[in-house]
């Protein structure tokens, strides 16, 4: 089953939201991320975290069964709503308003993609990129000039691209800018990874080098 879950940063588009929501099986607000979901229009399943950011409007347009508090101070709340998701049967997990803001937040709500690796195929959806970890072999179907980022988490070995404007071959990535904006030549474009961490940013626009 997939699930999308509306944290509390930058919203993204009111069609991508409602987009996203029309493919989860469950919808589940990270605290405060329930006044972002409301705004949209789309419905709320569950509200999760330590209940601290989610507005009084809220409180009152939804019923109280659909609040549940999590107040251990050693995860934030968007961990607590993907944990949530697992335990309820998801394993893919679309994350929606994660970003904007403080930049420490905006980083560590990036953290959970691998914290969860193995669970649930993790995914934070904004306007510009869908954020993935490469397991293995990762295939990009999108028109030629989509913009792709490959950004390593520590040290990545063996990392192979085809189909890229500038294809790697068993190549080593570091925790670097080099990989950023790169964009697929043909498609469908691959993605593989032999050791190691590597986030994949697909592109959802067309920005073709000249």
């Amino acid at each position: 089953m997939r699930a999308l879950i509306v944290a509390n940063g930058e919203p993204p588009s009111t069609a991508l939201l409602q987009l996203l929501a029309s493919r989860a099986g469950l919808v589940v607000a990270a605290d405060g991320g329930v006044d972002k979901a409301l705004a949209a229009g789309i419905r709320v399943d569950a509200i999760v975290g330590d209940l601290d950011s989610a507005s009084a409007a809220a409180r009152a347009q939804l019923p109280a069964a659909a609040f549940h508090h999590a107040p251990a101070l050693d995860a934030t709340d968007l961990e607590k709503a993907v944990a949530f998701c697992i335990e309820r049967g998801c394993d893919a997990i679309d994350i929606a308003a994660a970003g904007g803001g403080r930049p420490d937040h905006a980083l560590a709500n990036l953290s959970v993609i691998q914290l969860f690796r193995g669970r649930a195929r993790v995914a934070v959806v904004d306007d510009f990129f869908e954020i993935s970890l490469v397991e293995g072999l990762e295939t990009i179907d999108a028109p030629a000039g989509t913009v792709v980022s490959l950004v390593a988490i520590g040290r990545c070995t063996g990392v192979t691209t085809h189909g890229l404007r500038w294809d790697l071959s068993n190549y080593t990535l570091q925790f670097s800018p080099l990989g950023v904006h790169n964009e697929v030549a043909s498609s469908p474009a691959t993605v593989a990874v032999g050791e190691g961490e590597l986030l994949l940013f697909r592109g959802r626009w067309i920005e073709k080098h000249q």
